[in-house]
């Protein structure tokens, strides 16, 4: 299984942490990135479910879940 964020997409919105029954993300600092401060981390992306809520709501999919 890979969840693979696209940072360059990646708003920094949370929805992905907040939604994710599981709680696989973290939001990480990013510090002068050009879209946001903050972006998603799969920090415990082999907790993943493949229930694909974040990947649904993601605001600027910027998420993808995919099976090895």
């Amino acid at each position: 299984l890979n969840v693979a964020i696209d940072w360059d997409s990646c708003s920094g919105d949370g929805i992905c942490a907040e939604i994710c029954p599981v709680s696989l993300y973290d939001m990480v600092d990013t510090p002068g990135h050009p879209t946001s401060d903050k972006k998603s981390d799969p920090a415990r992306e082999q907790d993943c479910i493949q229930c694909l809520a974040c990947e649904s709501n993601c605001p600027t999919a910027a998420i993808k879940i995919t099976t090895i």
